[in-house]
């Protein structure tokens, strides 16, 4: 979205999920782990030559079992010359 505090900023958000099997046959098993994706992002320009997106993200079970969760934070700052 856009324009949402102030003139020129955004703010979005991702979720994900992979395609997965509901029925199994010729004996194939189905995996028991769900895995999910997420990202919350805000982008706003403190000036006319600097763009601050600060970030924060995560995911359940993203790997082969349940004990595989990921969260983290990230700060990207783009500059114009």
């Amino acid at each position: 979205w856009a324009d949402i505090f102030q003139p020129d900023d955004r703010i979005g958000l991702a979720v994900g999920q992979p395609m997965k099997a509901t029925k199994a046959v010729a004996g194939a098993t189905l995996d028991e782990v769900d895995p999910f994706l997420w990202e919350l992002y805000y982008s706003f320009r403190p000036n006319d030559s600097m763009e601050i997106t600060p970030a924060v993200f995560g995911g359940t079970d993203i790997l082969s079992d349940a004990a595989d969760d990921v969260f983290g934070a990230v700060v990207t700052t783009k500059f114009k010359f």
